[in-house]
């Protein structure tokens, strides 16, 4: 079953803000974190709901963020920060993951959807001898 915008605000009251986050735009996140794990809820087992969650979450975090004026969410979560001369650190993200797998580690939402989707799909391993 696809996340709706009720489960959604359940599992994450941080974006229950209406008038923040009004259903309308919430709703858009949810349809297109869809274009990414798919509609066939199947290959998910019973994590599509939670997986469809977490990204839209995740997804809904950068777009904030971006449309707050930091488009430096690819570079990685902030590790440190500093008031009086204004500094900000961001983490390193490991380079033994994907392209498509930093993106998602820029959020506390998206390791989790890693972590997820990392149960419910296999890795492919290769034998070398």
């Amino acid at each position: 079953m696809a996340c709706t915008v009720e489960d959604f605000k359940l599992r994450f009251p941080e974006f229950a803000d209406q008038t923040e986050y009004p259903d309308a735009r919430l709703q858009l996140f949810l349809d297109d974190s869809i274009i990414y794990i798919g509609d066939d809820e199947n290959r998910w087992g019973n994590k599509y709901n939670l997986a469809h969650c977490y990204l839209t979450a995740h997804l809904l975090t950068i777009g904030t963020n971006t449309e707050a004026g930091d488009i430096s969410s690819k570079a990685g979560s902030v590790s440190s920060k500093t008031a009086g001369g204004v500094s900000v650190t961001r983490a390193i993200i490991s380079k033994n993951r994907s392209d498509s797998d930093e993106s998602y580690s820029s959020t506390a939402y998206g390791q989790q959807f890693l972590i997820i989707r990392n149960l419910c799909f296999a890795s492919i391993l290769t034998a070398t001898s």
